[in-house]
């Protein structure tokens, strides 16, 4: 597929080889050994350069990786993964179930009033910190994910089977940190895309939850903005370390957790991200 786009191109745009090579070198310092024996066996499909090099070169000719990516079977692409969830969390189920995904942002947030139980779930099970630190405030539970959504662009996913959460994520804009936990932030330019709180107990939840909000992460248009997710499970620490996020410690009011982080170079150059995203794309197109 790499090797077709890299020569339809070129054909289209009547380049030579030899100046799609030198176009490209010009382009961009990272290809300075480039060579054309090297492009014609990437247009042949003998070889293909790595998945970093892959994107910088297709964002060169204006490709969105997403558009040719191609997705594989989302119980294959996590395989690797499920034992990483954390099964001892909502509720133990069969691995082939029916779900059912609700995302409440502003334009709905009406619906809080029909899952306080589940949010009740949430910050029991959950004990975050950034969460706890607004429930000291006085602020009830659902209040404080209104406010969320309301006045922080947050976005609340609830994966559920007959009732039952098996996977979330909350997230929001940056100045949810810098009013309640500013320690999450490395400093006052940062511009941070935030998950509050992400659980998911099976496979199924983790492609509409966080493939979901990596597919979001994406499309930023500050490519130096990075993806913060706070947490406390070892489980769902496991598998963010294992998908390639650094890690640091930050406290408020004696509680600890962690802040997981990943940048959109890193995260487009593992294929398990990309299978990830593109899995969560073809969900949404079927």
């Amino acid at each position: 597929m790499f090797g077709n786009i890299m020569r339809t191109f070129r054909v289209n745009n009547g380049l030579s080889q030899t100046n799609f090579v030198d176009a490209i070198q010009r382009s961009n310092s990272n290809f300075n050994n480039l060579d054309v024996v090297t492009l014609s066996r990437w247009e042949r499909g003998v070889t293909t350069p790595h998945l970093k090099r892959q994107n910088e070169l297709l964002d060169l000719i204006g490709v969105n990786i997403f558009d040719v990516w191609e997705a594989n079977d989302s119980q294959a692409v996590l395989a690797g993964l499920t034992n990483k969830f954390n099964n001892n969390g909502y509720i133990d189920m069969n691995m082939h179930v029916q779900t059912e995904v609700t995302v409440i942002n502003s334009n709905n947030s009406f619906l809080l009033e029909k899952i306080t139980q589940l949010i009740d779930v949430i910050f029991e099970y959950e004990d975050n910190v950034m969460l706890s630190n607004l429930e000291d405030l006085g602020l009830s539970r659902k209040a404080i994910i209104e406010k969320i959504i309301n006045q922080y662009s947050g976005e609340l996913t609830l994966v559920t089977v007959n009732g039952q959460l098996i996977g979330h994520l909350l997230s929001a804009n940056y100045k949810l940190a810098a009013d309640f936990l500013e320690q999450v932030l490395v400093s006052k330019e940062d511009r941070a895309h935030l998950v509050v709180t992400f659980n998911c107990t099976h496979y199924s939840s983790f492609t509409d939850t966080m493939g979901r909000e990596a597919y979001k992460f994406l499309q930023s248009l500050n490519p130096d903005k990075e993806l913060y997710i706070l947490l406390k499970s070892k489980r769902i620490f496991d598998l963010f370390f294992s998908l390639g996020c650094e890690y640091r410690s930050v406290r408020s009011n004696d509680r600890s957790m962690k802040v997981m982080n990943l940048d959109s170079t890193k995260m487009k150059s593992q294929r398990t991200w990309m299978d990830i995203i593109a899995n969560y794309k073809g969900e949404e197109n079927e």
